[in-house]
């Protein structure tokens, strides 16, 4: 029997590897087969994600739309963060629901398929296991052939006191560094040319033989085939010395760095359990010195229950002065299960909008300006697609992009030249 599988994945770059690699599973199984669209298939596939409030509804409004729309014939599968959170809810939320998996639980899908195809109604929510043990290969990579994300870690033992994670997801686990590299090897066989490497906590890597995250990159420094290593969802209170250091010694580790700060003002981030703002800023001053131009990308959280005009004027005023060239932020969530749930002193969503616009609109004008100031350069850009690509300092999908007038063959890393900017994109015309 071949069966024809379309999937919706929702949420980060890591749920997209858990994607990825459900697909890679499935499609191992020549009877399977991938469609492009929903009214061909016989099994629908939703990843979902609920990290926020924001998040669980659009994984909530893509249930509902596909439960609405599908046949009798067609099969619903919903796993990752969403059936963690609400569990055997979804089965009475959505009757439409065959089959519910958790974030850890993916990977059972393959094998229970056909008993879900003849009818079995199938509920697989565990709690996130101690350890990996297992590859994210085989995966059919959804990302342009220029590159793909490498997730070297799962969960998160950071407990941050607005944060889902470590009960979506469980507490921090490694893989092996062997187990990675293997992977590594097997994306450069497909043509990649940039590794993304992703966890909730990458500056917390360290595997079950005590090699840490400067181990890892010093293996993956040697891969032949490989031009970029990129480091995302770094944490300030786990750089070292040691790892600072290596953005000099790996030529390949490119000099970008995503930092997320969360806020500036040290009762707020008490209240976060984050670490204090004159650490944060201290490892940013020490990555700077020691890192030639070094790019910074960071994450903010605006409107967390007791913040202030004056805590959130702090915030906007270490923006401004520490300039960085990214800059993500969002509106508190409130989120149950949280330590931060209960918190007294909610701050209303009017507030919340307010700061969030003042903000973005600051951040705006820093990285308008320093894309203006790469106008007439020549730099190294990897390109994602015929028509745009990205450089060093610009994340995929997170970040600007380069847009070429001449076609370019998707993969090549070229040197063009930066004829203008439009916003947060550059020009090479």
């Amino acid at each position: 029997m071949n069966v024809k599988i379309f999937t919706i994945s929702l949420g980060c770059a890591r749920n997209l590897v858990d994607s990825e690699s459900l697909l890679g599973d499935l499609l191992s199984d020549k009877s399977n087969s991938l469609v492009t669209s929903r009214s061909n298939a016989d099994v629908i596939i939703i990843n979902t994600c609920a990290f926020t409030r924001e998040a669980r509804t659009e994984s909530l409004q893509a249930i509902s739309s596909i439960s609405e729309s599908k046949s009798r014939n067609q099969i619903l599968i919903v796993c990752g963060c969403l059936p963690q959170l609400q569990k055997r809810e979804l089965f009475q939320r959505f009757p439409e629901i065959d089959a519910v998996f958790g974030s850890a639980d993916f990977k059972k899908i393959r094998d229970v398929l056909p008993a879900i195809v003849n009818g079995s109604r199938i509920f697989e929510v565990s709690h996130p296991p101690l350890f990996l043990r297992t590859a994210s290969m085989p995966r059919l990579i959804s990302t342009p052939p220029s590159y793909a994300y490498l997730k070297i870690s799962e969960g998160c033992s950071n407990h941050c006191s607005y944060c889902l994670i470590p009960y979506l997801r469980g507490e921090h686990r490694a893989r092996s560094v062997d187990d990675i590299v293997t992977e590594a090897k097997q994306l450069l066989k497909l043509g990649v040319q940039e590794l993304i490497l992703i966890g909730q906590d990458t500056t917390l890597y360290h595997d079950s033989t005590g090699a840490d995250l400067v181990c890892l990159l010093e293996q993956l420094e040697r891969l032949r085939g490989l031009k970029w290593i990129r480091l995302l969802y770094t944490h300030p209170a786990h750089f070292s010395i040691r790892l600072t250091n290596a953005f000099g010694r790996f030529e390949k580790l490119v000099k970008y760095i995503d930092i997320p700060i969360q806020h500036t003002h040290d009762e707020i981030l008490k209240r976060m359990n984050r670490p204090s703002f004159a650490l944060t800023r201290r490892v940013i001053d020490e990555l700077r010195a020691r890192i030639p131009d070094l790019s910074l990308r960071t994450t903010v959280i605006v409107g967390f229950p007791g913040e202030t005009d004056e805590h959130f004027r702090k915030l906007l005023k270490n923006v401004e002065e520490i300039q960085f060239d990214w800059l993500g932020a969002f509106k508190y969530s409130k989120e149950r299960g949280t330590g931060a749930y209960k918190m007294k002193a909610q701050v209303p969503s009017k507030i919340k909008e307010k700061r969030w616009q003042q903000i973005m609109s600051a951040q705006q004008k820093i990285t308008f300006r320093k894309n203006q100031s790469r106008i007439g350069k020549t730099l190294p850009v990897l390109a994602d697609t015929a028509k745009e690509g990205h450089s060093t300092f610009q994340a995929p999908e997170i970040d600007g992009k380069v847009i070429f007038k001449r076609r370019r063959d998707p993969g090549a890393i070229l040197r063009a030249r930066i004829t203008g900017a439009s916003g947060y994109d550059l020009l090479s015309f």
